[in-house]
């Protein structure tokens, strides 16, 4: 009795040591805090809890080189291909300048320990609106600076992928997976041809309308003869420009999804959505508004003085939004319905019909879906 449980006891030993050892995790965030990583500065850096800095640049200057590690967004996922997570997360390094520059990284766990194995840079004072491992591609959608941008304000959305190919990270050709983004410019459009200008970055490029008949009825309207720019608000993404007809002559393509204003005259390029829901106004009597996130702001020629109504509720079906304030004393009705509008003073068009009800008044007008 007594050999065969040593007999079993051996046996069981002999199997535990042969038995895999369970797979590596990802490495945890206090390992990525304390990570050597390799080219974001001339040398390795090694971070303590989440920073690195470096010596002053000279004996007389206190600025010196500093690389933090950004706590979110930080994301997991098989960049390798070897069937375990690896982590992805963001550096920000300034080097003595007023820019700072974002890069990714990739980190295993090699042992137990953190080890870095791939750097991505993203460039200077870019802002990432996502980050995420897809079948082992890292997808990144951010903003990164146009041509007329100041390095502060950035304002080019971009779509950009990187695979690990040959043992590099490689970036992937993804002009025709852009996001769909607002943008702002000038359309021309004639019998053989058809571009957009944008405000911001002086991207020129053929125009793809996937918009539907609208656009072009829109720019008829508006302009007296063929090839007149016009101001137009639009979504769509920058993709490939055509490989034959007049469209091969141009470097890119605008594919407009959608359009939301266009205009002779007005505000074009330097109106203000950021923030905004929406942006409503009309005429006779002159009056306009903001719905925002927290509240309504109105303004009219009776009470120039701005009116905030607080905590709207709001119901959105089909192409209808509504937004409700109700009080004791005063409240305020919001009713937007998706079809083409006119201003009445300026001819712009609009995307959306407007109507508000306000104590005993009711006044109509025009709206525009805001970029918040």
């Amino acid at each position: 009795m007594i050999s065969k449980l040593v007999a079993g006891a051996a046996m069981l030993a002999l199997l535990l040591a042969c038995s895999p050892a369970p797979p590596a995790g990802v490495p945890t965030t206090e390992q990525l805090k304390n990570t050597t990583y390799h080219a974001v500065l001339d040398e390795p850096v090694t971070l303590s809890d989440g920073v690195y800095e470096g010596s002053p640049h000279t004996n007389m200057s206190a600025s010196r080189p500093t690389v933090r590690l950004l706590e979110s967004p930080i994301v997991s996922g098989d960049v390798t291909g070897n069937g375990l997570d690896e982590a992805v997360v963001m550096l920000a390094t300034n080097t003595g300048g007023s820019g700072v520059f974002f890069h990714l990284a990739v980190v295993r766990n090699q042992g137990g320990a953190p080890q870095h194995i791939g750097m991505i840079p993203l460039g200077d004072r870019v802002k990432v609106n996502s980050l995420e491992v897809v079948d082992g591609t890292i997808v990144v959608n951010l903003v990164e600076h146009g041509p007329g941008d100041p390095m502060c304000c950035p304002t080019l959305a971009v779509h950009r992928e990187w695979k690990l190919q040959g043992g590099e990270l490689t970036e992937l050709d993804t002009r025709d997976m852009q996001p769909t983004a607002r943008h702002r410019g000038h359309l021309v459009w004639g019998h053989e041809g058809r571009s957009f200008a944008e405000c911001a970055s002086k991207r020129t490029g053929w125009v793809i309308n996937e918009s539907g008949k609208g656009l072009l009825e829109v720019y008829q309207e508006l302009t007296s003869e063929p090839y007149e720019p016009l101001f137009v608000e639009v979504s769509g993404n920058w993709a490939d420009a055509p490989e034959q007809g007049f469209g091969a002559d141009y470097p890119e393509a605008m594919r407009i999804t959608e359009w939301h204003r266009a205009e002779r005259e007005g505000w074009g390029c330097d109106l203000d959505l950021e923030g905004v829901k929406f942006m409503a106004s009309g005429n006779e009597p002159s009056w306009r508004l903001q719905i925002r996130e927290d509240g309504i702001s109105m303004w009219s020629i009776e009470s120039p003085d701005e009116t905030i109504f607080s905590d709207p509720e709001s119901s959105e079906s089909g192409g209808r939004v509504s937004f409700t304030v109700k009080g004791t004393d005063s409240g305020i009705h919001v009713i937007l319905e998706k079809q083409r509008c006119v201003d009445t003073m300026s001819g712009t068009r609009y995307e959306y019909a407007a109507t508000v009800e306000l104590d005993e008044m009711r006044m109509s007008g025009c709206a525009v879906r805001g970029l918040q």
